[in-house]
């Protein structure tokens, strides 16, 4: 398409014709419309850039490397309006890039808003205030701390602290996902080995995965190095999977989960019992640690269907060689009735919620009063 038929396409469109020769960028159309008046007069990619979200700008980089592109996008108008877009073009034999930037659609009513807290994760995880919390896992038959799961936890600006569950929706939606992931795991391994130092005592610190991560080919080598960056021993770090992220590709997920194993991350399987429910499965994976899932904790009392596949689960689990951690302990009733079912650990708010790090330090020197012991 020559850049007179973009233009025309453009004006039949009501859209902007846009053509970009490596320096200069023309915007031929509707600027107005989309909130793009002053911009088109610029006549620069930046000032096009910086009405994308930011977590679009790097689409932009296709018309430098000039390359076709056919993506959609959110941008911000002149006028403070949120826009959905359409860029689609190509480069041409001439070496100028053309395409036409399309109305895409209504931009949601709450856009601005989750554009703004988009903006802001990004910043905290390039600040370092998306950090980790960490939840005891105790020892259910002598109640001393074994270990802590790391929970993902955003310090924001004012000082409140958000939740895992109220960021990470945004974080996976938009490609974020990894980095908290990665900033957690850090933040983990750093205070496991404060911990460690601090205490001659056994105590392990355990952080998720998805399996998006798990199968990336630089992700075992990372964590590794992030471990053994921070001085830890092996077992000091547990990576804890769901089955139904294992499943998504077993393949990958055995390769990456033996190089973890081999280099001394220990490998806990999360939420047993929520995804496929296959203990056959067990000898495939190289986990030490299952973590029964709290539905069958909380049926548990009144449910005998709940208390024997427990039992069965803690069978077949020792059988391996694996420990059980009984997750959504909430109460002594269900920390003695976990244990006298024969699991290894308990982890819930029975002994505690998410710690502060420099709470979660002082339950390794005391322990937590009432709650259980400091590390054996």
């Amino acid at each position: 398409m020559s850049g007179a038929d973009f233009r025309a396409s453009a004006d039949a469109a009501g859209a902007l014709a846009l053509a970009f020769d490596g320096q200069a960028l023309s915007l031929d159309g509707a600027a107005g419309a989309l909130g793009l008046a002053r911009t088109a007069a610029e006549g620069a990619l930046d000032a096009l850039a910086a009405r994308l979200a930011p977590g679009d700008r790097p689409a932009l980089e296709a018309l430098k490397d000039k390359r076709a592109l056919d993506v959609r996008l959110r941008l911000v108008g002149e006028d403070g309006r949120l826009r959905l877009i359409r860029l689609i073009g190509r480069p041409g034999a001439d070496g100028i890039w053309r395409g036409l930037i399309l109305p895409a659609g209504a931009a949601p009513e709450n856009g601005l808003e989750q554009l703004d807290l988009e903006a802001a994760l990004r910043e905290a995880l390039e600040t370092g205030a998306v950090i980790a919390h960490y939840q005891p896992i105790v020892s259910l038959k002598d109640r001393r701390l074994a270990g802590f799961e790391a929970l993902a936890r955003w310090v924001r600006a004012d000082g409140t602290v958000m939740r895992a569950d109220d960021f990470l929706p945004l974080a996976l939606e938009h490609g974020l996902g990894g980095a908290v992931g990665a900033a957690v795991r850090a933040c983990a391994a750093g205070d496991a080995a404060g911990w460690r130092a601090a205490s001659s005592s056994a105590l392990y610190v355990a952080a998720n995965a998805t399996a998006g991560e798990l199968c990336d080919p630089a992700f075992a080598e990372a964590l590794i190095e992030t471990a053994r960056g921070a001085g830890l021993a092996p077992g000091d770090f547990r990576l804890e999977i769901t089955e139904t992220e294992v499943m998504r590709d077993p393949d990958a997920a055995e390769q990456a989960m033996r190089a973890l194993k081999a280099a001394g991350i220990a490998l806990a399987l999360d939420d047993f019992g929520t995804g496929y429910s296959s203990l056959a499965r067990l000898d495939r994976f190289p986990f030490d640690t299952v973590k029964i899932d709290r539905y069958f904790i909380r049926a548990a009392s009144a449910d005998a269907s709940a208390r024997a596949i427990i039992t069965s689960v803690v069978r077949i689990a020792h059988g391996y060689a694996m420990r059980v951690v009984a997750e959504g302990v909430e109460t002594e009733a269900d920390a003695a009735l976990c244990a006298d079912l024969g699991c290894d650990l308990g982890q819930g708010f029975r002994f505690a919620r998410a710690l502060r790090p420099a709470d979660a330090a002082e339950a390794v020197r005391s322990g937590l009063k009432g709650r259980f012991g400091p590390p054996a």
